[in-house]
């Protein structure tokens, strides 16, 4: 039988000297950002809902959505813009990703809350660690027909 270790196992019980762990990665704090927006019109594809930052180094945990119903119709494309911070290239240090929490996320005909551990299929802002801060946004890929509702979003992760 072979042993194999993970990459944190190697590097503070396999190296020696050993190596420090990286930040967010072992007794991390788990850090909470909410936002909502309570809203008088159907949504659109031309909409973006703007909501909380993501700060540098934040590795992602989960997101939670907590959505009313919002009509006979309605898909959220949730993610994250661009990052302002630039490399030395001139190119964004984070590069936008508009599904990377949720892509076509269903909220018309039920109310519902779900999160990336429940969809089920990999997103690409799961576990990620972002290397620079990042906007996330709400982008409707499908028009809503509910002329109110509200949408919660809570994002946790660690940056320690």
């Amino acid at each position: 039988m072979t042993d194999f270790y993970g990459v944190n196992n190697t590097l503070s019980q396999q190296n020696v000297p050993s190596e420090k762990i990286g930040p967010g990665e072992q007794s991390g704090r788990l850090r909470v950002a909410y936002d909502s927006y309570t809203f008088s019109a159907a949504l659109t594809t031309s909409d973006a809902l703007y909501m909380m930052k993501i700060p540098k180094g934040a590795r992602v945990i989960d997101v939670i959505v907590d959505s009313d119903d919002l009509g006979t119709t309605g898909d959220l494309n949730i993610g994250w813009e661009a990052s302002p911070e630039l490399d030395s290239s001139g190119s964004a240090v984070e590069a936008a990703d508009a599904d990377g929490f949720f892509a076509a996320l269903d909220v018309n005909a039920a109310a519902l809350v779900t999160s990336i551990n429940k969809v089920g299929t990999s997103t690409a802002g799961y576990l990620k660690k972002f290397d620079a801060e990042v906007q996330v946004v709400i982008v409707p890929s499908e028009n809503t027909t509910a002329t109110s509702g509200s949408i919660a979003l809570t994002v946790l992760y660690v940056v320690e």
